[in-house]
Parts: structure tokens; C-alpha cells; sequence
């Protein structure tokens, strides 16, 4: 079996990205070969092609962390898996391809109301937007919250569920066109971080108190205006360094006793338990509409460069999805 892929031999800027064919072996122990039906495009995708991800895979390596399909065949020792059955994963390197081996025991059985490309672009999103808003801080109705990023992929969903808990989000974007998008994401005060004074304007709203938790992706570009926008005992809370980490200085932190975190969902999926209380959660919150699938943007594996020339140019909103023929 051939498998297309889209892979990079160095690091670098989206013209690194290689579409290749693999000659795919047969399954080995505990292990499935997966017809891919979609992949998510992450700006970790981006970062990772960049090499300033946490995670350098030894080069040459295949791009994407999550992708879902149907098993095209079954390894030896396959215990709750068939061919035909539907799948997916989490953080498994090797998800720009059509088709590729996952280890039986990194699968999922994703949702079966939600089609392949909601699974990879809103589900996953709205897990880490779960364990985010609901667990590691815990966003309760009445607060006034900043949101970076209010128009892209994470920072709706972020925007979407805190605004239906009864918080009022403070949503930052990179141009005034993202406007539109992050009042429709629920946005209750939408800034153009770029031109404006951010921080400033947080205080202004919040009457010069601060806000308990700044949900962050920008990175280093934001880091100065977090502190100023963060009320005493603050979470400044990264998930995400489009302009480069955060420089995190532990001093600076102590002068408001603000709680520093770069959190990753790894470790709240790695109970199984957890796992179950976090999915089962998700469904309903995609179900019920208190987060949207918002797609805006499908590729071709063939394209893919074009994905990430698209996420480096910081105009893109909602989510990108890889798609592959079946």
C-alpha cells in the first residue's frame, strides 16, 4: 500500500514542506494502517516546521499531530479495533498523509454524530478549550476575562464556551477585519492588540482591577501587556507563542503574585477516566451549540504549503483542515 504524505527535510519557512509517496508496510504488533478522511492544521504544525516547537522529531519527519479515518487493516494483537471501523488520535507525529500506521493503543473512537472534519477541527479544539476554561482554571460566571487570539480556531471556542458560562471576554485580534468574527464568538470588547494598547484598555474596562485569567497565544508580542492586564494572584495561562515563548521572568511574576502556566493536554487525557468526563463533556457542548464548528479553510494534502503560508500570515480565522480523497 502507497501513502501520500507531506514531509520536511529541514527547517524553515512552508516551501520546506515535500509532498511525497511511502511504500506503507503491513501493521506490525498492536498496530492498525489508518485511510485517513482528515487531519488538523495547527499553528503548532507551523511552529513545528519552523523548529521552535517543544517537540523536534529527528529529520526528515511528516507534519500534523491529530487526524481520524477507517482502519484499512489490522496488526497482530488488535484487540478493539476491525477493519472498517472509524478512528482517531491525539499527538501522534505523521498526520499530513492519506493513510499511515497509528499503535492501537493511541486510537480513540471519535463521536459518531460528528463528521471527520469537525472531529479534527472543533473536537480536539474543544478539548483543550475543556481542560483550559474548566479545569486548570476554572472560569466562573460574573468575571471579566482576556482573550487572545478571539478570531482564530482555539480563541473562538475559548470566547464561545466562556461567554455561555456567563463570563465576559476581553477578545484581542491581530487586524481590525478579525473584528466581526470575535463579536460573533461572543466577545463582549474586541482590540486590535497590534495598534492598540491592550493592556491599557483591559484596565480601562475592568476599572483598573485587572482580569483573573489571560488565555494566551500570541506569546512574547504580549507578554509585557499580560502582566499590566493581570489582576492580583492572576493565571497567565500560554497555550500557544505565535510571536515566540513568553519570556517568563519569575520576578516579574512576583510583584503581582501572577501564576505562570504553559499548559498541554497529554496530561489531562493521560487518566482514562478523565479522558472519558472530558469527551463526554465536548459532545455535549458541540451538540447543544455552546461551541461552533468554524471552519474556514480546507486543503488538499497536495496544498498544504498554502495551509501554513495562510497561518503565517496571521490572517486566517476559525480552523484549517486537511482533506483526503478517498
Amino acid at each position: 500500500m502507497q501513502a501520500r504524505v507531506a514531509r520536511i527535510h529541514e527547517y524553515g519557512d512552508p516551501g520546506v514542506i515535500r509532498i511525497e509517496t511511502d511504500a506503507l508496510p503491513d501493521p506490525g504488533l498492536g498496530e492498525v494502517v489508518l485511510q485517513q478522511g482528515a487531519a488538523a492544521i495547527h499553528f503548532a504544525d507551523s511552529y513545528m516546521r519552523e523548529g521552535r516547537y517543544f517537540l523536534k522529531p529527528p529529520l526528515p519527519t511528516v507534519l500534523g499531530l491529530e487526524g481520524v479515518g477507517t482502519i484499512a487493516a489490522v496488526g497482530e494483537g488488535v484487540k478493539d479495533y476491525k477493519e472498517g471501523d472509524r478512528a482517531a488520535y491525539l499527538f501522534n507525529m505523521g498526520a499530513y498523509a492519506d493513510a499511515r500506521i497509528v499503535p492501537e493503543e493511541q486510537l480513540y473512537v471519535p463521536p459518531a454524530d460528528l463528521d471527520d472534519q469537525t472531529v479534527v477541527a472543533t473536537f480536539v479544539r474543544a478539548m483543550t478549550a475543556q481542560y483550559l476554561l474548566r479545569r486548570l482554571y476554572p472560569v466562573q460566571a460574573g468575571e471579566t476575562i482576556l482573550v487572545h487570539s478571539a478570531a482564530g480556531g482555539m480563541g473562538s471556542l475559548l470566547s464561545q464556551w466562556a461567554t455561555s458560562l456567563g463570563a465576559k471576554v476581553i477578545g484581542t485580534v491581530s487586524s481590525p477585519d478579525k473584528f466581526l468574527a470575535a463579536e460573533e464568538n461572543g466577545c463582549a470588547h474586541v482590540i486590535d492588540y497590534t495598534k492598540e494598547d491592550f493592556a491599557g484598555a483591559v484596565l480601562d474596562i475592568t476599572d483598573g482591577a485587572g482580569v483573573p485569567v489571560v488565555y494566551d497565544a500570541v506569546g512574547e508580542a504580549a507578554y509585557e501587556g499580560n502582566l499590566r492586564a493581570l489582576a492580583p494572584r492572576g493565571w497567565f495561562v500560554n497555550y500557544g507563542h505565535a510571536s515566540g515563548p513568553p519570556p517568563i521572568d519569575a520576578l516579574e511574576l512576583n510583584q503581582k503574585s501572577l501564576i505562570f502556566t504553559k499548559a498541554s493536554m497529554k496530561d489531562y487525557v493521560a487518566a482514562p477516566a478523565e479522558k472519558a468526563m472530558m469527551m463526554q463533556e465536548v459532545v455535549s457542548a458541540i451538540s447543544e451549540g455552546t461551541v461552533k464548528p468554524n471552519i474556514t479553510g480546507t486543503y488538499e494534502l497536495a496544498d498544504i504549503a498554502k495551509a501554513h503560508e495562510a497561518l503565517d500570515s496571521r490572517m486566517t480565522t476559525g480552523a484549517l483542515v486537511a482533506v483526503f480523497e478517498s
